[in-house]
């Protein structure tokens, strides 16, 4: 049977002992005001933003910023032959900024490699990339990825032959660079941004003097950082950057 105008489930009274708000007229005259119902009232939540860059077998880095968060879910991504986004590649809905009401407190920015990731593959990102993270044209945070451990991931053993597992840092939540009193605030249609940048070559970078691992794989000290060929073992780059912290959203 249908609840009576001006009702919820059979209550005319909300859980305080005041009157439920009803459109007073209108098309909708006598129905429940469910806006003036939640008004200031919000979902609070832990929540965490990411954006997956992915870097095929053999690959060498760009030499203009990697622009992550910028490509909202179900857009084509240019750093993967343009295809469609997913969630497993990020859970933004629009590119650089968070629709209303949504917002976000950072508590810790962290960088997470795919647990299959090549040692020698991580190394040069970890090495020769660094950041860039601004909200609105003021950069909060800047340098390595090695300061952002993810607090995630897996570990164990194994005995299979030529098996391992390799991230930054320990997959332990508390594990990570927690902003405290200095976190920030993002603002729902308030633009933030996050680079990644190679900004040397190898020869730059070393002096001309490349190390062992890098000579192994005979890539020329001219490159920007180059991932190992598949036939090295290598699986590739799938790097996930991740926003942690608090999040408002509706009430439903």
């Amino acid at each position: 049977m249908a609840s009576q105008a001006g009702s919820y489930l059979g209550q005319s009274k909300t859980g305080s002992g005041k009157a439920i708000p009803v459109f007073t007229q209108g098309p909708m005259a006598g129905q429940i005001d469910i806006n003036a119902l939640i008004a200031s009232t919000l979902d609070r939540r832990k929540k965490y933003f990411h954006d997956m860059l992915k870097l095929a077998p053999g690959a060498t880095v760009a030499n203009t910023p990697y622009l992550m968060f910028q490509v909202p879910l179900g857009a084509q991504d240019p750093y993967n032959g343009n295809i469609a986004k997913t969630m497993l590649e990020t859970n933004m809905r629009s590119g650089g900024m968070f629709n209303p009401p949504y917002d976000l407190i950072v508590n810790n920015l962290g960088f997470k490699f795919n647990e299959d990731v090549l040692l020698f593959d991580m190394e040069q990102l970890l090495k020769l990339c660094w950041f860039d993270f601004k909200i609105l044209e003021k950069t909060m945070w800047d340098g390595g990825l090695w300061r952002r451990p993810p607090g995630a991931g897996v570990s164990g053993a194994t005995s299979a032959t030529s098996e391992a597992a390799w991230n930054n840092g320990i997959p332990e939540p508390g594990a990570i660079w927690w902003f405290g009193d200095y976190k920030k605030y993002i603002p729902p249609l308030v633009n933030f941004s996050l680079t990644l940048n190679f900004p040397e070559s190898y020869n730059t970078f070393f002096n001309s003097n490349l190390p062992a691992n890098v000579a192994a794989q005979g890539t020329a000290g001219t490159n920007l950082p180059t991932l190992a060929s598949q036939a090295k073992g290598s699986n590739g780059v799938q790097l996930d950057c991740i926003l942690n912290g608090l999040s408002d959203g509706p009430v439903q």
